[in-house]
């Protein structure tokens, strides 16, 4: 059975066709130009013409920007509340940029019914523009993971529960990861462990529970500076991430999001000297928690 195989025709090429016991060559088109296929000069004074002169503007005066500096989080971000509704859930955000903001952990040593009962007074206390209830805690009051607080560590490493997935690690800068890839000798200034993760990648995470709709605290990054203290009325987990990856922020591309602890524990409290703020998400049926992290301005040192 004979079998033709054939190139595709293009300019200075050849076409060949094989079967047994013979083999056949043919010219397709000349390789350049020639009498019979002339080479077609376009007219620049033609505005018909493809080929057709075209007058760009030149740049007005000053730097041109450069590719780097139209990526996300190379210009600042301004401090402000947001508050929206996506896909039926309502979320109010404190939005930051770390470049002029810093994040710390506070922990209560004695205990969630020591010290500062709120996010406002555990702010007030510090000198703090906003604060949100971290990371879970036992029954007795111990924290669920490992805490750092100022170098210091409190607590013990969980590498066990889903509540204790994530890491929000302070180092040079704040950084999202999960717990596999913290290296305990890092140079940690604040640390807490929390969990689930939400969002990672841009993409909203799967086989998150689909029940107890309650309110929650949660933490978002968009990987380089962006961040933003989270509080959303009353969701489940795999709402909250829907909602999440819906990308409701129009300054802020929600990349990963971390859960923090929930339903009582919620507690987002942001200043007046916020735009935007104050604001209070505390209710009377609160409960005390074990640490908080803050927000405040970034020393200029």
């Amino acid at each position: 059975m004979a079998v033709a195989l054939t190139c595709v025709l293009l300019p200075g090429c050849t076409s060949q066709t094989r079967s047994p016991g013979k083999t056949s060559f043919t010219r397709a088109f000349p390789s350049g130009p020639s009498p019979e296929y002339p080479l077609i000069r376009p007219d620049p004074d033609d505005p018909t013409d493809p080929g057709a002169r075209v007058d760009v503007p030149l740049p007005g005066p000053g730097p041109a920007p450069t590719f780097l500096d139209l990526q996300p989080s190379r210009q600042p971000l301004s401090a402000g509340i947001e508050q929206v509704t996506s896909r039926g859930i309502a979320l109010t955000f404190f939005l930051f940029d770390d470049r002029n903001y810093e994040i710390s952990v506070v922990d209560k040593q004695g205990g969630p019914r020591t010290e500062w009962p709120s996010a406002m007074e555990a702010a007030k206390a510090h000198g703090a523009l906003a604060a949100i209830n971290a990371g879970f805690f036992t029954p007795e009051g111990n924290p669920l993971g490992l805490v750092i607080e100022n170098g210091k560590r409190i607590g013990t490493w969980n590498a066990g529960s889903s509540l204790a997935s994530g890491v929000l690690s302070v180092e040079k800068s704040p950084r999202l990861l999960r717990r596999r890839h913290w290296r305990s000798f890092s140079p940690t200034h604040h640390l807490v462990q929390a969990g689930p993760f939400l969002i990672e990648n841009d993409i909203a995470v799967t086989g998150l529970s689909n029940r107890d709709r309650s309110p929650r605290s949660f933490l978002v990054w968009d990987g380089r500076h962006y961040w933003a203290l989270g509080y959303a009325g009353k969701a489940t987990l795999s709402e909250l991430a829907s909602a999440l990856a819906a990308q409701p922020l129009a300054r802020l591309n929600i990349t990963t999001a971390l859960n923090l602890d929930g339903g009582r524990s919620s507690d987002l409290w942001v200043s007046p000297q916020v735009h935007g703020g104050p604001v209070s998400t505390r209710r009377n049926w609160n409960n005390p928690v074990r640490n908080y992290l803050l927000i405040h301005h970034r020393s200029q040192s």
